[in-house]
């Protein structure tokens, strides 16, 4: 029985990904299984591409902690829970694999088989932009995002303008409006909760 090659990052790749770059490599899913158990990078399943994606920035992970807390106080004493990027989401057919930088699950999770970090039933997800991953967050996650049914809206933060864009499931599960919030005085309303760009981007050091 032939075992199957782990994909390996070249020195190059590794080196982009260091400087906070994207490296994305041909692969079926189950050469991605096997790189993930292996890297220590963020990595996802995209279109039977794996998308490496290297160290995040410091005003990266603020604003993680700021989501994260900001949920969790909107969230309190409802049956919602509030995670990390560590947590993954998969699509039920296997097509996609990702890690969106804060993940809301209404109700008991439900995890993908033989896994207890992998949910397939995310409510809620958020993604912060950066330099090198805006457009694919934007305009290749979306599309996948929309096809899991359990999740009623994502939420895009751009640390470079201060603002926010929530993409949410309308009456029409095929139907999502797209809301753009530019001004830090303005309530980002995602559902029943609303999240004040105030608090999403308070405590930041210049850079």
């Amino acid at each position: 029985m032939q075992t199957m090659q782990t994909i390996q990052l070249t020195e190059a790749q590794v080196k982009e990904l260091d400087e906070g770059g994207v490296v994305d490599l041909p692969a079926s899913w189950d050469e991605f299984m096997a790189f993930l158990s292996e890297t220590t990078y963020r990595a996802e399943y995209h279109n039977g591409r794996i998308i490496v994606m290297g160290l995040a920035t410091f005003i990266h992970e603020l604003l993680v902690g700021n989501l994260i807390a900001l949920l969790k106080a909107v969230t309190k004493g409802t049956n919602f829970y509030v995670a990390g990027s560590n947590v993954g989401v998969m699509k039920a057919d296997q097509s996609g694999y990702y890690n969106p930088d804060v993940t809301v699950v209404q109700g008991p999770p439900a995890f993908a088989a033989d896994s207890r970090s992998i949910i397939t039933n995310p409510f809620l997800l958020v993604e912060i932009f950066s330099e090198s991953t805006a457009a694919y967050d934007y305009l290749h996650k979306l599309p996948k995002y929309v096809q899991i049914e359990s999740i009623q809206a994502v939420v895009f933060v751009d640390p470079f303008a201060s603002s926010v864009i929530v993409a949410e499931r309308g009456e029409q599960p095929t139907v999502w409006t797209h809301t753009h919030y530019l001004n830090l005085t303005d309530l980002a309303k995602v559902g029943a909760f609303e999240l004040p760009l105030k608090e999403i981007f308070a405590d930041l050091p210049a850079v």
